[in-house]
């Protein structure tokens, strides 16, 4: 084979090393970038998480309001106060709609009656519609004009306003007080222990106060109700404590700046991407740069 064979065959074979060389840097660049894009992306979902303030507050508006945890398919859910009461149930028989009635007894001037009051509203479709107090004397009119068949009694689901200890108005106001302290600014603070102390004992003050000159006002008109006075008190407080412990000394900024500077340094090469090594030149004795 001729010098000059020689020669054409090793440029063949230094383009074709070339050539592997770029496809190893281009392969290592685009899954270092795909792994830097999942990393920040990653890193932004978790800061949200870490700071997110919106599931704290809907958690204690569902206590204020007395909403009930319970379990599904999906998991656990909130859901409003109920109750199962006996019920009389009567049928519009063109409509198919069935109303449930409750029978109570109520005591005036030393005698006994006996007092009708419409608790819920099935419609033929099988959605069911519970009736508020105020509504149920106007409907219950309406119906004794109306024949309707008798199906008997039965037990029926419906909401169970003692177990809420607050009106939408005592909620509110309580629900406008945490959103000032349950915030993102709170988390990426810096506070001392005497500090969350001193914080916490003002706002446990000048709660404990509000709700006493408000408390009926709120909403807490029954013994229940105000037997959650404290237990109202305390879990916002408890609340609030969490909080603000997550800015003690700056832990939170510290754990978000952490969490930054690692996932800069896995961006390129340490995100399970790992380095091409070097491609050695093909020796050929012709050419002193391959020695």
């Amino acid at each position: 084979m001729s010098e000059e064979d020689l020669d054409a065959r090793d440029m063949v074979d230094q383009l074709g090393l070339e050539n592997q060389q770029l496809k190893n840097k281009t392969a290592q660049l685009s899954g270092a970038l795909t792994s830097q894009g999942f990393q920040d992306q990653d890193e932004q979902n978790l800061i949200q998480f870490q700071l997110e303030t919106d599931k704290i507050l809907e958690r204690i508006e569902h206590f204020l309001k007395g909403d009930q945890v319970k379990f599904g398919d999906e998991g656990a859910y909130f859901s409003e106060p109920t109750k199962n009461i006996l019920a009389l149930a009567k049928q519009d028989p063109k409509t198919k709609v069935t109303y449930y009635i409750q029978e109570l007894k109520e005591q005036k001037k030393g005698t006994e009656l006996l007092k009708e009051v419409l608790v819920k509203i099935q419609n033929k479709d099988k959605t069911e519609i519970d009736v508020m107090e105020n509504d149920s004397k106007r409907v219950m009119d309406k119906l004794k004009k109306i024949e309707l068949t008798t199906l008997g009694y039965r037990y029926v689901s419906v909401l169970d306003e003692e177990k809420k200890p607050l009106n939408e108005y005592g909620v509110a106001e309580l629900m406008r007080i945490m959103s000032m302290y349950v915030t993102k600014e709170t988390f990426l603070s810096q506070y001392g222990e005497e500090r969350i102390y001193e914080i916490l004992g003002d706002l446990g003050d000048a709660l404990n106060d509000f709700m006493y000159c408000n408390y009926e006002k709120m909403g807490m008109d029954t013994k229940f109700k105000e037997s959650k006075y404290i237990l109202i008190c305390l879990n916002l407080l408890h609340t609030v404590e969490s909080c603000y412990r997550r800015a003690l000394g700056g832990a939170e900024q510290e754990n978000i700046r952490t969490r930054a500077i690692v996932t800069q340094n896995q961006g390129f090469g340490g995100g399970g991407m790992g380095r091409s090594p070097p491609v050695k030149k093909k020796w050929n004795p012709l050419k002193p740069q391959t020695w």
